[in-house]
């Protein structure tokens, strides 16, 4: 994934540096290059029923990025080396701020379409990184997400907590390699709204289970933490259950 990123900065910054009809011999015609504001647009309410309990969330603070869009139907790096369009920055989204389009950040690359999307929840692990490294950005520090809330069916209520690393199995790979992701951009007239829906991610979790495991304790609030087996499934949520929707949007052209 590392080398993707390199080459296709490199490449835009050799074609950047030259002028007039030598910018058409560095890019394959009929590419062009483009830049774009990418937003999250978070869904739902908050509030959700799961498994018979009704669950909701206080608070969701979710680092996103860096974002690959891949012309490939795999945005694997093995398959596609280097990325159409990239958001190399990582930004940490209050997911609770619903419909609302906070800016996850500036989409530079070529003209195109995408078929894929490879990305991460704010902990990369380039080819060059000895282990997945959390961005500076990240909730806790160093999470890839922080969740609180309550559950509560019949007279039985509790809170919980949950910090989340949703990190690369692999050197080199992001932690979510391949995402469904379809468009087609011709301009920079565009916007990505990237939306998801926090509680989708919660679908996995027992919550009779971490009720009674909570009583038994004597504890006030259930902590989820990586290892668990709470904490996996949350991550089957993130990544098979709800996992996040890009839809490019045309803007006018002024």
């Amino acid at each position: 994934m590392a080398r993707r990123h390199v080459s296709m900065i490199a490449s835009m910054g050799a074609c950047l540096a030259l002028a007039g009809t030598l910018v058409a011999a560095c890019i394959e015609s009929p590419q062009t290059l483009v830049a774009y504001d990418a937003v999250v647009v978070p869904q739902g309410t908050g509030s959700a029923t799961l498994r018979g309990w009704n669950v909701t969330l206080t608070r969701a603070d979710v680092a996103l990025g860096p974002f690959y869009f891949c012309a490939s139907a795999s945005g694997s790096s093995t398959l596609c080396e280097q990325a159409v369009d990239e958001i190399t920055s990582v930004a940490l989204i209050d997911g609770l701020a619903f419909m609302q389009q906070a800016l996850l950040g500036r989409v530079h690359g070529l003209s195109g379409s995408v078929q894929s999307a490879a990305y991460d929840f704010g902990i990369s692990w380039f080819a060059t990184q000895e282990s997945p490294t959390p961005a500076p950005n990240t909730p806790g520090p160093g999470h890839s997400m922080r969740i609180e809330g309550y559950a509560q069916k019949g007279t039985g209520a509790f809170a919980f907590t949950a910090d989340v690393d949703v990190v690369p199995q692999y050197q080199g790979q992001n932690a979510f390699p391949t995402a469904t992701a379809e468009g087609n951009i011709t301009s920079s007239f565009y916007r990505l709204e990237v939306r998801f829906d926090p509680t989708g991610w919660l679908k996995q979790l027992d919550f009779d289970d971490m009720a009674a495991q909570l009583a038994a304790s004597g504890d006030t609030v259930f902590h989820i933490e990586p290892g668990t087996r709470e904490h996996s499934a949350i991550i089957v949520g993130i990544k098979n259950l709800a996992p996040m929707d890009f839809v490019w949007i045309p803007l006018s052209n002024p």
